[in-house]
């Protein structure tokens, strides 16, 4: 995504769903009586984007990224001459805690960026626009974009957000670093035992030159979340009242981990705390990392882009990988309504979508335009990130307030890896904890 350090750690401004609610003016929506609008099941009822001709003037939010935005607003305003576009960019670390305060005083932008740990909470408390009348008039069709994208930013039935691009994670390695250590380079034939026998291996025989056969660290969309799904594990149940951090997969998942922590063929976790996996690759002190396809702009220019390569994420009990990604979204009570709906539906079409795939920042959501995302950097095999994403992509885990329980998971999964509790014990607190989270949330 445009922002790995969120996507990487899915944080940002966590805190508990009643400060959030009551920071954002919306603890007293449900008190007061509102409810969705007519027709469409989404908040203010339906939208027409079909008139290019409407009138207005809108302003459009967005975390500062690679995409490049300016020629996305120039094919809108092909589209819809008489539609101003004033766009507002914020660093991604401070994106939700304006929006937080803009929704507070009633000021949200006309259309802006959204993200899978946020998206609930907007949705929940119609604070977005439906999409469904302009799904039933054709103007937007879902299936054109991965299925777990589309449940990313459906809440309750109802579809709310337009896919801008999604991220797909591989495994990321330095090919001058196995030659030196004498191991085969990764294939898509690698299991889990491949992975940690390459990196035990690289790590013995490179002890002396500060080298790690693999970096882990506790980070979850690029590493844990793909090892719980391969294991046949879970984050959440299936409508997200519990979580599963305690299921025989996911146990599984996270003892991996740190088996290889104690082992040596991972840094530690205060190691990678203190230097991100992504560094030690990208400067040569680890031979593999999990990473998402959002990582290809920085490995490029880094120390080691002449000699990496990527191949998908090695199997465990099954193939996996988990999904995120960006999405437009428009505000509910905008003056302009029509006119904020139909600049969402634009970024996410086809046209739009060959735009952002061209920046090769990140792979558009459009289903047939991940080629300009793959021939932007033609050295290397990109195209395992829309293959793995379309044959066994996950949806990243969310809740009506994900924000919240990613404090817990946060707080708990470092001192897992790290040996300070162990996996059974670790994990049976974390459900717990997350549980009575999830449990808050459904009496909101």
């Amino acid at each position: 995504m445009s922002q790995p350090e969120h996507f990487t750690n899915a944080k940002g401004n966590v805190m508990r769903r009643r400060a959030v609610l009551a920071g954002m003016g919306l603890a007293s929506l449900g008190a007061a009586g509102c409810s969705n609008g007519g027709g469409g099941g989404g908040a203010g009822g339906d939208v027409d984007i079909s008139d290019t001709e409407m009138e207005a003037t809108i302003e459009f939010a967005a975390w500062e990224s690679d995409f490049d935005w300016k020629s996305v607003l120039e094919g809108f305003t092909a589209k819809y001459p008489n539609i101003t576009v004033e766009t507002t960019k914020s660093p991604f670390k401070d994106f939700f805690t304006r929006l937080q305060t803009q929704a507070s005083g009633d000021n949200l932008p006309d259309a802006f960026m959204m993200n899978g740990p946020s998206f609930q909470l907007y949705a929940s408390h119609d604070k977005l626009i439906s999409l469904e009348s302009v799904v039933d008039a054709g103007e937007l069709d879902f299936s054109n974009y991965p299925e777990a994208m589309e449940e990313l930013y459906t809440y309750e039935d109802v579809p709310y957000g337009v896919p801008t691009s999604y991220d797909s994670i591989g495994l990321w390695y330095n090919e001058e670093l196995f030659e030196k250590a004498g191991v085969e380079v990764p294939t898509v034939e690698w299991t889990w035992e491949n992975l940690h026998e390459a990196a035990k291996s690289i790590s013995e025989a490179l002890e002396g030159e500060g080298v790690y056969g693999f970096a882990g660290g506790a980070y979850n969309q690029e590493l844990f979340y793909n090892l719980i799904f391969q294991a046949g594990g879970a984050v959440l149940n299936e409508d997200a009242t519990q979580a599963e951090y305690s299921s025989p997969g996911s146990r599984q998942a996270l003892q991996f981990l740190r088996d290889m922590v104690e082992d040596g063929s991972s840094p530690s976790i205060r190691t990678t705390a203190d230097t991100s996996p992504d560094e030690l690759f990208k400067s040569g002190k680890a031979a593999m990392v999990y990473g998402g396809s959002f990582r290809v702009a920085g490995y490029v220019d880094s120390a080691v882009g002449d000699v990496i390569q990527v191949v998908p994420l090695p199997k465990g009990e099954q193939r996996g990988v988990v999904l995120h990604g960006g999405a437009v979204v428009a505000h509910a009570d905008s003056d302009n309504r029509e006119a904020a709906a139909a600049f969402a539906v634009y970024t996410g079409s086809q046209e739009a979508q060959e735009i952002i795939g061209g920046s090769g920042a990140s792979i558009p959501a459009f289903q047939g335009t991940e080629k300009a995302y793959i021939e932007a950097h033609p050295d290397y095999d990109l195209e395992i990130f829309p293959e793995s994403a379309e044959e066994y992509g996950f949806p990243y885990p969310v809740s009506a307030n994900t924000q919240a329980w990613l404090e817990v998971e946060s707080d708990m999964i470092p001192k897992i890896l790290a040996g300070e509790l162990s996996v059974d014990e670790g994990t049976a607190q974390l459900d717990e904890k997350i549980d009575a989270l999830l449990a808050e949330e459904a009496e909101q």
